[in-house]
């Protein structure tokens, strides 16, 4: 907790290694915050029900409030993210699912009133809900009542009213589909995601480098040193060396792990990130943070392994 960050509630629970930043302030009947998120600095999040899910983002300076109502609930996924300068009012239900990014000055709103409905102007409260994987870039403005399917995404400036299909491209004032599945997204082959995946290792090399790592390959090994520590990694592709792996090590697998080979893993004291199969070790050394952090920045997030 830093310092002036509060949380405020009559029933709360906070994951192990939450983080609420400077002045952050976080008010609600009940509030659940899932491990490892973070609520960002000078953030104001007021709601009757707070949930968060784990290693979900509330970056600086996002406001999450407004009027209240009995069902007043706010829901964070996890791996999610709502960037600088957003807002969203959740007088009715807002939902956001799993690994889905709200980008800065984005506008989500459950309520439209302030002129007199008696006098025939318009009063609107509907919930709001984003599916999983859905993606708002900046200054997008979601209306009430708004459900965005699985998988879509919503281009920049765009105002968004009604029902996005999953799996959509919509861009516009109001949003338009312009693609959608089977043709959005793309489809890769093996031969192009990997490729991605060197592309990205070699971003990675060259970040921790510039941040004086000094970087050994041998084969499918990497060595990381930096301040007299190493860390190890090991890369598993689906052609190529394979090499044997030690406690603290760290896997990164473009193979999907089998659940015999994550229990084993998690017997030996072995990390891992497992590309293929969407998941990750519950925890991990600085190697294995750093690496999945920076994978972040891909769109890939993965999910903890439940121990």
């Amino acid at each position: 907790m830093s310092f002036g960050g509060i949380v405020v509630g009559k029933h709360v629970t906070l994951g192990d290694h939450v983080e609420i930043g400077l002045l952050a302030v976080v008010m609600g009947r009940t509030i659940e915050i899932g491990r490892h998120s973070s609520v960002g600095t000078m953030s104001y999040v007021a709601c009757e029900r707070i949930t968060m899910g784990e290693d979900a983002r509330i970056r600086e300076q996002v406001y999450v409030g407004g009027p209240q109502l009995p069902e007043s609930s706010f829901t964070l996924g996890s791996r999610t993210i709502v960037l600088q300068m957003a807002y969203i009012n959740p007088t009715k239900p807002v939902t956001i699912g799993d690994d889905t990014g709200i980008g800065g000055h984005c506008l989500i709103f459950t309520h439209g009133a302030w002129l007199n409905a008696l006098d025939g102007y318009p009063v609107n409260y509907e919930p709001v809900t984003l599916g999983k994987s859905v993606w708002l870039p900046w200054r997008v403005f979601v209306m009430p009542g708004t459900t965005i399917g699985d998988g879509s995404v919503i281009g920049a400036n765009s105002l968004v009213q009604g029902t996005i299909p999953p799996c959509s491209l919509a861009v516009g004032s109001p949003a338009k589909v312009i693609r959608s599945a089977p043709d959005f997204p793309p489809r890769l082959t093996d031969e192009q995601r990997a490729a991605k995946v060197a592309e990205m290792m070699s971003e990675f090399d060259r970040y921790v480098a510039y941040e004086d790592t000094r970087i050994e390959v041998n084969g499918a090994e990497r060595l990381y040193r930096r301040d007299g520590r190493r860390w190890r990694l090991v890369w598993r592709r689906a052609t190529g060396q394979e090499a044997p792996l030690e406690r603290d090590d760290t896997l990164l697998t473009e193979l999907a792990l089998s659940d015999d080979e994550v229990q084993s893993l998690t017997k030996r004291g072995i990390h891992w990130l497992d590309l293929a199969g969407k998941s990750r070790s519950e925890a991990g050394s600085a190697l294995t943070e750093e690496l999945a952090s920076f994978l972040g920045r891909y769109g890939i997030r993965l999910p903890r392994s439940s121990g």
